[in-house]
């Protein structure tokens, strides 16, 4: 999945379009102008996005690069916090799997 992002402003989200979903609705907007449906439809992305980035990242040897997606301060910097977690339950699991796979090569 080939998508392009931005880190914006305290204020704003980021930029944001995929191959696979264009530009979503949430995608530049300003936190004043915020709806729940955009914070939800943006929660469903994190999980699956930050998870896989977090995997992806484990597995080609550059954890951390994708650890930041959202301004600290955007939204109370909750959307980041999520991000976080998801992204390190993607390399976590990336790296669980590795440590499985030389156990059963042992």
């Amino acid at each position: 999945m080939g998508y392009t992002r931005t880190i914006d402003t305290s204020n704003a989200a980021p930029e944001y379009k995929s191959n696979t979903i264009g530009i979503p609705i949430w995608s530049s907007v300003h936190e004043e102008d915020f709806t729940p449906e955009m914070e939800r439809e943006l929660r469903l992305l994190i999980a699956f996005e930050a998870k896989l980035q977090g995997n992806n990242d484990s597995a080609q040897g550059r954890v951390g690069e994708n650890e930041i997606f959202f301004h600290n301060e955007f939204l109370s910097g909750g959307l980041q916090k999520l991000w976080k977690i998801k992204y390190q339950e993607g390399n976590n699991g990336h790296q669980n799997m590795q440590s499985k796979l030389m156990i059963s090569r042992l």
